[in-house]
Order: C-alpha cells, then sequence, then structure tokens
C-alpha cells in the first residue's frame, strides 16, 4: 500500500507499508505548516521515517516535530537515511529523535579544489562496530581527492548512545 499526502506547497509525505512496518518519506521544508497529525493513526505500529528528501527544517518545524514525537511515545520507530540537517538536530535538540533507533545517516564531505559538496550514506550499526570514517574521499565532480569531512566525526555522532 502506497499513499502520498500534499500537506503544502513545499512539504509532503508518501507513506508505504510493508513487512509490518510503516515506511515515511518526508519531502521538503519542515515549518510551522508542517502537519503529522493524520500520521498518529499509526501509534503502535513500526514505523520508518526515511528524511533522505528534506531540504530544511527550521525552528518552527522542530517544535512541531518534537510535539508529534511526544504523541507517539511507545510506538516503536526508526529514522533511516538522515541528512546532515537533521543529523544537527538529533545532536543539539535530543528530544528531536524522542524513543527512535538511527538506522543510517549521511556523512558531509566538501572538496578543496571546486568547493562540491557530496555526501556518504553510513549506516550506524557499521559506526558502532568501530567501521573507521574517512577523512578524506574522492570528489565525484573533479575527480580531487582532497574532498574532506566536513566536521568533527565525535561531535557529528554525539547522538549515537
Amino acid at each position: 500500500m502506497n499513499t502520498a499526502e500534499l500537506l503544502n506547497d513545499h512539504f509532503r509525505f508518501e507513506v508505504s507499508t510493508a513487512e509490518n512496518r510503516s515506511h515515511i518519506k518526508l519531502i521538503g521544508i519542515i515549518d510551522e505548516n508542517a502537519d503529522f497529525s493524520s500520521l498518529l493513526k499509526l501509534k503502535g505500529q513500526n514505523i520508518s521515517f526515511d528524511f533522505k528528501d528534506v531540504s530544511s527544517i527550521n525552528s518552527c518545524g522542530i517544535r512541531t516535530w518534537v510535539n508529534f514525537m511526544k504523541e507517539l511515545i511507545g510506538t516503536p520507530i526508526e529514522f533511516v537515511e538522515c541528512p546532515p540537517l537533521v543529523v544537527r538536530q538529533m545532536n543539539m535538540v535530543p528530544s528531536f529523535l524522542g524513543s527512535a533507533i538511527v538506522t543510517s545517516v549521511y556523512i558531509p564531505y566538501v572538496c578543496d579544489e571546486c568547493d562540491h559538496e557530496q555526501q556518504q550514506k553510513i549506516s550506524i550499526k557499521d559506526y558502532k562496530s568501530g567501521l573507521k570514517i574517512a577523512q578524506t574521499i574522492t570528489c565525484e565532480k573533479c575527480s580531487s581527492n582532497t574532498m574532506e569531512l566536513d566536521g568533527n566525526v565525535k561531535q557529528y555522532f554525539a547522538f549515537v548512545k
């Protein structure tokens, strides 16, 4: 089952269900107009929130999200494909995460040669098991080997318990 809900002209989510889990793909900008109330019917079910296509979150959106997460207390939740903007919120606002378990995030890199930014996905399971995070990678735009990790690894993964 797949359903999509357009909440406003710059935010929507798509819901699909498979293997006893509701997968919710969040798309666009989470702000004061984001309304998650229709998802409250999923309370108590296994839920996966996919943040890959979230492009921005403002302070009102954070408050809306935190209040939504409080409504889902006791619900098994996982966060997947969290971009850096979501990781920053999880690190700055612990209640943003609620009781969710994070399974994957994107690590930001920036190229010293062409200023291109790119991200690499990593599973939290791999990080916890000691996978070394590359400090430099090859830029997919200019092929330079000077693309560096944008930030401190320990600070970036501060939300991991």
